[in-house]
């Protein structure tokens, strides 16, 4: 179920991914990800090959951690479900909003933006995450990957968003670090800035989106110079 305040209507929305584009979580997705290929008695996997599986669910980055290290058996769900018992008990041990994040939700709200985050990752790690991170208070509206009946980069959980926000494409946009952002935002017919700080392995100047932040410091400025005002 998706979570929807009960604050007035807004105008305008920014709606944001979350790994890698608010939150730095890689070496928690890593640490719960080696944990199960060891007690598989599979090597760990690097860093750098963590950030390449991430981007498309819990499932997609278990599936292709498994690949990486050997076969994907029939019944590979089970380590899914390891992995999300680990991930889940340790939540946020080594993860922290990106540098300005705080700073930079503040601004949007003072600008009069509604907030919303739209992830891969499921629902009730993402509510656990905000709320551990203290920054759940700043957003209205949360869907996770498995809120609806498919994730990113399909529109379907964005579409959702702006219904119940009533907020029409055109004024809103998505803030995302990866492709599947972008190709969310456009199907969608919403505006889309890019984070060059995230794990997208191809640049984010080539992913095709409205505008490039460098820092998360940037991103009110790219958006009021996309959508205005606001609210």
């Amino acid at each position: 179920m998706i979570f929807i305040s009960t604050s007035k209507d807004p105008a305008y929305a920014v709606i944001f991914d979350l790994d890698g584009t608010l939150v730095d979580s890689l070496d928690d997705l890593r640490d719960s990800l080696n944990r199960v290929l060891g007690e598989l008695g599979r090597r760990p996997v690097a860093m750098a090959e963590a950030r390449a599986m991430v981007g498309d669910g819990a499932a997609k980055l278990v599936k292709r951690a498994l690949a990486a290290t050997g076969p994907v058996e029939t019944g590979w769900e089970r380590h899914l479900t390891r992995f999300l018992e680990i991930y889940e008990a340790a939540l946020a041990a080594r993860t922290a909003p990106y540098p300005g994040v705080m700073e930079g939700l503040s601004e949007l709200k003072a600008m009069g933006y509604t907030l919303a985050v739209c992830t891969n990752k499921p629902e009730r790690p993402t509510r656990d995450f905000l709320e551990a991170l203290g920054i759940s208070g700043f957003f209205d509206a949360v869907a996770g990957g498995d809120s609806g009946p498919a994730r990113k980069p399909d529109p379907a959980a964005l579409r959702y968003l702006l219904d119940r926000l009533e907020v029409p494409p055109a004024h809103a946009v998505m803030v995302g670090d990866h492709d599947n952002d972008v190709a969310c935002a456009r199907a969608a017919g919403v505006r889309c800035v890019a984070v060059a700080y995230g794990y997208s392995t191809a640049p984010a100047h080539s992913l095709g989106a409205d505008a490039v932040a460098d820092t998360f410091a940037e991103v009110p400025g790219t958006v009021r110079a996309l959508l205005g005002e606001g609210g």
